[in-house]
């Protein structure tokens, strides 16, 4: 299950991998918690080749790496 617009990156799976980071792992910060960390499921995942992000509670997420600050930033 998953929520957002996920990757549309073509390629095997294994190749779309390398460009996906964690942006923030099992947890979610919201308005409704005053954007406070609030413990989750979910993380959200951005692909830094085509700019989506979404969230997923899948298994992949423990072997994909933390998103950089330099990674961040990018647009």
């Amino acid at each position: 299950m998953s929520g957002g617009l996920a990757c549309i990156c073509t390629g095997p799976k294994l190749e779309r991998h390398k460009h996906w980071r964690v942006y923030q792992r099992r947890c979610n910060h919201s308005a409704f918690s005053g954007y406070r960390r609030t413990p989750s499921d979910y993380s959200s995942i951005r692909c830094m080749k085509c700019g989506r992000v979404w969230r997923t509670k899948a298994g992949y997420v423990y072997s994909l790496p933390d998103i950089t600050d330099e990674e961040a930033r990018r647009p």
